[in-house]
């Protein structure tokens, strides 16, 4: 079996009325930035979370890690050929939420998917910062700091506890 394009095939499951929105930092990327990322990040309805893992576990892919609200997947075959895929487990009032935000973006070809608006990837970000191995690695602040120039985003409306008042962007 050949190694898969792992966005690819989350574009091929919305043709078969599997619905996600692209996040983490391939979403950051087309929010013209340009960084690094080893994984696909998709955001799905908890709902839809066994046709998810259907769709992938018929094109070669296992689960590696499974929480409540988040899997990871693994081309079985080769798990350095293709990407990882992590599903990002949410309830239906919050996909619609931040889909109804959302825009189309080319990720490569023909191939579109839907990604966040600016503000709820940073929202994303800020949440992910939950946990201290991702503040050590502060690639989600970088991120945070990105979105909010190239977005133009006016952060002196937003009320920031005193203790992040003072941080310079």
């Amino acid at each position: 079996m050949t190694n898969p394009d792992t966005i690819a095939l989350a574009a091929q499951a919305e043709i078969e009325g599997i619905e996600a929105i692209l996040v983490g930092g391939n979403a950051v990327n087309l929010h013209a930035y340009s960084r690094t990322t080893f994984d696909v990040d998709l955001l799905v309805r908890e709902t839809d979370a066994e046709r998810w893992l259907s769709f992938f576990k018929g094109r070669g892919y296992a689960i590696s890690r499974r929480t409540d609200n988040f899997i990871r997947l693994r081309f079985e075959a080769n798990w350095a050929g293709a990407l990882p895929v992590d599903l990002m487990l949410v309830n239906e009032r919050t996909y619609r939420v931040i889909e109804s935000e959302s825009r189309r973006a080319e990720v490569g070809g023909d191939v579109t998917l839907a990604i966040p608006s600016p503000l709820h990837l940073i929202a994303m970000k800020l949440h992910a910062l939950h946990n201290p191995q991702r503040v050590e690695k502060g690639i989600d602040l970088l991120n945070v700091k990105h979105l909010i120039r190239t977005a133009k985003i006016d952060v002196s409306r937003f009320s920031l506890p005193c203790s992040l008042s003072s941080v310079r962007i």
